[in-house]
């Protein structure tokens, strides 16, 4: 069946048609692969492309479709264009970052450098060959009614039937290129998957930060880095959030446990952040210990002594101040400490 796109308004023809004159077609255009693709069984013959490498891949590059799924993410383009580099790269390389092809045809997308896609070293570049794709098919997208039409009026094939052909598959690649895998996916199951404690997957993993990659849940985000995998989600995911964060807090360090009982009888969770605790109960919800006034709080018998945290940690020309079930702790500039009973 094929799927209908809305149009996107405001695009002007003369400057689609002229956004892509300066690349000119890419291998499929020439090929010899009439009658080789099968719509019924999702497969096709890679043809000149195949005959023209010494090996050939018998499936999808999973690496490849990945990062073809989360550049196409956060540059936040459309499903149709999406499901395009996808019918694409399937149709031209089984979806594998080939370094063979047709005369100088490489890549996922069979380009070729004499034929001004960019040079051979770009083309070996996965990041390099999904952004020239979305590049040339951004201003063409409202100009065709399917994504398959776009595919071919990116890669201007003499057989433009075979994109439209490849959608299932397509569809499928996408599909699983977009799922939480490795350490997270490893995590999130063991917290419940979409019904577990970080819900369903968002958007698909990505950079975070420097050495950081993500995936954000509909109840908070797991996060690996050279520390581990961990994830924050709940009160806390939003209490930290909303505080700032990754600026504020810093990553998370551990998993939630369970923090000792109060002398009020509360009992709830403690997570250990890069810069600071943050507690959870029921009754006291979210609140950080931040590190200058972690030493203080411990020095004083915490949780068990003190109490849950009911306040923010304050810090101004006076001290540090902050707020328990049972004490106010206190910090002067000149770092003498005080408990104050509630």
């Amino acid at each position: 069946m094929t799927v209908l796109f809305p149009r996107r308004a405001g695009l002007s023809t003369f400057l689609a048609a002229a956004l892509l004159l300066p690349f000119a077609a890419s291998a499929a255009a020439t090929d010899d692969k009439v009658g080789a693709y099968s719509p019924t069984t999702g497969l096709r013959s890679p043809g000149i492309s195949k005959a023209a490498c010494s090996t050939y891949p018998s499936g999808r590059d999973i690496n490849v479709t990945r990062k073809m799924y989360e550049i196409g993410q956060n540059r936040k383009i459309s499903a149709k264009v999406m499901l395009a580099m996808f019918e694409a790269g399937w149709v031209e390389s089984w979806l594998n970052n080939l370094n063979c092809g047709d005369r100088d045809s490489i890549g996922i997308f069979q380009m070729r450098p004499s034929m001004g896609w960019g040079t051979y070293e770009q083309l070996r570049d996965v990041t390099y060959q999904v952004n020239k794709f979305i590049n040339v098919a951004l201003p063409l997208e409202s100009r065709y009614a399917t994504a398959g039409q776009l595919a071919q009026a990116v890669e201007r094939s003499g057989y433009p039937y075979r994109y439209d052909q490849a959608q299932a598959t397509a569809q499928k690649y996408i599909n699983e290129a977009a799922r939480p895998y490795g350490t997270i996916l490893t995590l999130w199951t063991k917290l419940g998957g979409v019904n577990g404690s970080l819900g369903g997957p968002l958007a698909a993993e990505t950079d975070y930060a420097s050495g950081v990659r993500y995936v954000p849940f509909s109840n908070g985000i797991a996060v690996k880095y050279s520390r581990g995998t961990f994830s924050v989600w709940g009160d806390n995911y939003r209490y930290w959030a909303a505080g700032g964060g990754l600026a504020t807090y810093g990553l998370p360090t551990m998993l939630p446990k369970r923090a000792a009982v109060s002398p009020t009888g509360t009992s709830g969770l403690t997570q250990g952040f890069q810069r600071g605790w943050i507690y959870w109960s029921s009754k006291t919800r979210s609140h950080a210990v931040m590190p200058a006034m972690q030493s203080t709080f411990v020095k004083y018998g915490a949780e068990a002594a003190v109490g849950f945290p009911v306040g923010a940690t304050v810090t101004n020309s006076t001290g540090t101040t902050q707020t328990f079930e049972k004490a106010i702790l206190k910090i002067s500039p000149t770092r003498v400490t005080t408990k104050v009973a509630r």
